[in-house]
């Protein structure tokens, strides 16, 4: 596919700074090749490790053959990929930190960029829901996801900072159908507390996504050496976490944002959930029923008021 060059590539490669070469990107990424947009995606989520990971690392990280980098790097002007690695590093150097610099490209757009970021979220966010759906390879991962959590005698559930949203709501919905679930909440640094007594007849489902949470790299380490099943959704199936993971949901987490998107990794919860449930019989029939009854007992969802009929 043929490259279009876009206006902001009239500029001089080694006079970018990190947000011009992020906003380069964005600009070409829709005439990009899917390899190119691939890797455009990742180095879009994961600046920091443009500077710090060597070519192969990173091409491996984002799924992508090295030679893939390289084209990318030229893509942008660049004479090869050590030239593009320049306006990271000195981004590094300069002491701003990763969400800074994606912040910093988001208030390059300015106001009227603003209804193009909304609607590049979206897309953004929907492509990778696409993707997920014609992946074979990937369905059959997440049943088997599913076979591992009912033979489970236990579900630890475990995803800290911002992945505890996806943990909590998966134990939430998970606990409502199967009694066997804990909540690994790390709350007052507990967070290897809540795994006491886990072992092989156990799973850990974990969540963790670039920069990975190091509480939950240990974790999963600790519940490995126990012998527990590890479900890992994460960034990538080389991050830390898919190690020694028995399933690895390898899900996207580039956005346009300052902030990786959960979109597509709640998704994968949501399914996962519905997937046991099916699986379940009249056992998790009757334990829903039961949560239902007991919802309703404490009055826990507001009702709107009767009205008083006015008197004739």
């Amino acid at each position: 596919m043929a490259i279009v060059q876009d206006p902001v590539a009239s500029e001089d490669a080694a006079d970018l700074d990190v947000a011009r070469v992020q906003e380069r990107i964005q600009a070409m990424y829709e005439d990009l090749s899917p390899q190119l947009k691939q890797a455009g995606r990742y180095l879009l989520a994961h600046p920091e490790e443009v500077a710090l990971t060597s070519m192969r690392r990173l091409a491996q990280h984002a799924g992508v053959k090295p030679s893939t980098m390289v084209r990318l790097a030229r893509a942008l002007g660049f004479d090869g990929f050590e030239t593009m690695r320049e306006p990271y590093r000195a981004w590094l150097r300069g002491g701003e930190g990763a969400y800074v610099a994606r912040a910093r490209t988001l208030q390059a757009r300015g106001e009227a960029g603003t209804v193009d970021l909304v609607r590049e979220m979206l897309e953004v966010d929907a492509a990778a829901l696409a993707q997920m759906a014609h992946d074979d390879d990937r369905v059959a991962t997440l049943l088997g996801c599913r076979e591992t959590l009912v033979n489970a005698r236990c579900v630890y559930v475990l995803g800290l900072r911002s992945m505890f949203s996806l943990a909590h709501y998966f134990h939430y919905a998970y606990e409502m159908a199967y009694p066997n679930s804990t909540l690994v909440h790390g709350t007052a640094g507990t967070v290897f507390d809540g795994l006491r007594g886990i072992g092989p007849q156990d799973a850990l489902i974990c969540f963790s996504f670039r920069p990975y949470a190091r509480d939950t790299v240990l974790a999963a380490e600790v519940a490995a050496d126990a012998g527990a099943t590890i479900i890992a959704v994460t960034d990538s199936v080389v991050s830390p976490i898919a190690l020694r993971a028995r399933h690895v949901l390898a899900v996207e987490t580039a956005s346009p944002s300052f902030f990786s998107s959960i979109v597509p990794a709640m998704s994968v919860v949501q399914v996962l959930v519905a997937a046991v449930v099916a699986h379940g019989g009249e056992e998790a029939l009757d334990a829903i029923s039961t949560a239902e009854e007991q919802l309703a007992r404490f009055n826990a969802y507001w009702q709107e008021p009767r009205r008083r009929r006015k008197s004739p």
